[in-house]
């Protein structure tokens, strides 16, 4: 890869550790994450040694963190869906069952 700032080839490499990418005056939690997978393998970078400047693509996996929430929010969104199916069944049983006393009871008793 040739450096943006002076053109010239850069060095390959990786940026080891769990870090994150946090833009200032946010909380951490929503940093991006810049390792990969379940053990934060270090993804690769570039470093310009004239430059003294590193080029690090973001990784398109979010991280084991990102994979937890992702899978955490499906399953909101099917407990989500159970519920709401849940309640207009149960609401359905109450306004038959509703119906079905209210014929069985003698008319002179409304």
């Amino acid at each position: 890869m040739d450096c943006p700032l002076c053109g010239k080839e850069m060095k390959e490499g990786v940026i080891s550790g769990g870090f994150k990418w946090v833009e200032d005056g946010r909380d951490a939690w929503e940093g991006i994450p810049l390792s990969t997978g379940l053990l934060g393998r270090a993804p690769k970078s570039f470093y310009c040694p004239d430059c003294r400047q590193i080029v690090l693509p973001v990784p398109e996996n979010a991280g084991f963190m990102g994979a937890v929430q992702q899978k955490i929010d499906t399953a909101s969104e099917k407990i989500g869906t159970v519920q709401r199916r849940w309640e207009a069944q149960r609401s359905q049983t109450k306004e038959q069952k509703k119906k079905k006393e209210f014929g069985s009871k003698d008319p002179w008793e409304l």
